[in-house]
């Protein structure tokens, strides 16, 4: 986001922060469950205030999420490649939230997958072709709530085409709508056969009343390797040799490149430039923090503008309500809107990959692809800013951070040139 952007939070207060968490908790209240309609006062009181912390890793030093596609990751009801099914005392079904005036929000949007926790409820997600290996270790993301006075818990499998369990996560117990990772082992001693489901099963609760319910959405996977050959460090973990800019506004904690806004504002950038090339980091915001990811700039003027600015920020934060598409985390600001969901929740670490190869940028966010853009095609009736940028015209550039006030961290920053055909050494 840029500056000339900050006049719009001074209105936000404390009553839309307020407003749309009671949204967040009505939305969790209105279910459809076994063809009736509630809304059970009961469930609003009792839901659960807290989620169960990601139970993967904290390794990211030089990982990367490969993506892996998944039939139906956002289960929209007229699509395919899912298969819900349930027991007679409990359903698995679709869910409307805007069937239920219900506003849509980072965690989900469009239709939902609703599991009834009474009985033994399953959704099944088709795996593409031999996405899945023996002795791989893959990530899968979730958005997941609970509805419900009861307990509801969850189990996150993979399973062959036999419907045999390769690998199964511990129970994951929902709260409030947030996202959640897992990471799935395969054992090198089991031989995979056939393509793949991914398997998200309740944990049956008999004792459950029968409106209560774990509901899914926004599902991703990856498997989890090494970095290829070829990738570059630009940050020593130490200091900020080889950078310039702002160097005041940013310094060096914990081996992470943070932002100082009390210092100085303003952009930081490597000393080199680049021009295709693929960048791969960590990054965590704090609730409510905006930064961005400056491609292909100058080292003066707007980044936004003269160059290319990837958003950086807390899309769940209530102050940001009201963004326009493009101004979300991903996006190319002014350009191109990323999709919304696969953030991890705020204060976690994120990983993020960006390549930018010609005239075509794509985006990973946790092993989900966000966006993937062809600068032409989507300029080719003008900005959705609906001003100049002339920066999209360069073909090479300093990367950076441009910073907008906020605390924001950065680590494991490493870059793999792209060579052209006329470029190679």
């Amino acid at each position: 986001m840029t500056d000339d952007d900050s006049h719009v939070w001074g209105t936000v207060g404390a009553s839309l922060k307020k407003s749309a968490h009671s949204m967040q908790m009505i939305g969790i209240g209105c279910l459809m469950i076994g063809g009736m309609k509630t809304l059970s006062l009961i469930g609003l009181v009792l839901f659960s205030l807290h989620s169960m912390s990601s139970p993967v890793s904290a390794e990211t030093e030089g990982l990367t999420l490969e993506p892996i596609r998944v039939g139906n990751p956002e289960f929209d009801s007229s699509g395919h490649g899912c298969q819900l099914t349930g027991t007679g005392s409990a359903d698995a079904q679709y869910w409307s939230p805007k069937e239920h005036d219900v506003a849509d929000s980072e965690w989900f949007d469009g239709e939902v997958a609703a599991l009834g926790s009474r009985g033994d409820c399953a959704v099944s997600l088709n795996l593409s072709g031999e996405a899945i290996a023996s002795g791989a270790t893959y990530r899968v993301g979730f958005g997941i709530a609970r509805w419900g006075p009861d307990t509801s818990k969850i189990l996150v499998s993979i399973a062959d085409e036999d419907e045999r369990l390769l690998a199964t996560s511990a129970a994951i117990e929902a709260g409030l709508w947030t996202r959640q990772f897992v990471d799935l082992e395969i054992p090198s001693n089991i031989k995979v056969s056939g393509p793949c489901t991914l398997v998200f099963r309740t944990i049956e609760n008999k004792n459950a009343a029968r409106e209560s319910a774990t509901l899914i959405d926004k599902v991703s996977l990856a498997r989890i390797s090494a970095d290829e050959p070829g990738f570059q460090s630009i940050f020593n973990g130490k200091n900020l040799d080889g950078w310039i800019g702002n160097t005041e506004g940013y310094g060096v904690e914990g081996g992470a490149i943070r932002t100082f806004p009390k210092r100085s504002g303003g952009n930081l950038y490597t000393s080199g430039t680049y021009d295709d090339f693929v960048f791969r980091f960590a990054f965590k915001v704090p609730p409510g923090a905006n930064n961005g990811i400056a491609v292909r700039s100058p080292a003066t003027g707007d980044a936004a503008y003269q160059g290319m600015e990837l958003q950086v920020l807390d899309n769940s934060h209530p102050n940001y309500a009201g963004l326009k598409p493009w101004q979300f985390h991903g996006s190319i600001y002014g350009i191109a809107p990323a999709l919304r969901g696969y953030q991890s929740p705020p204060g976690s670490w994120n990983l993020q990959e960006i390549r930018a190869e010609g005239r075509r940028i794509r985006i990973i966010l946790n092993g989900a692809v966000i966006s993937d853009v062809d600068l032409d095609e989507a300029t080719r009736e003008g900005t959705l800013s609906g001003r100049e940028h002339p920066g999209l015209a360069r073909d090479s550039g300093h990367l950076g951070f441009c910073g907008h006030g906020d605390l924001v961290y950065f680590k494991d920053l490493r870059v793999r040139p792209i060579f052209r055909p006329e470029s190679k050494p």
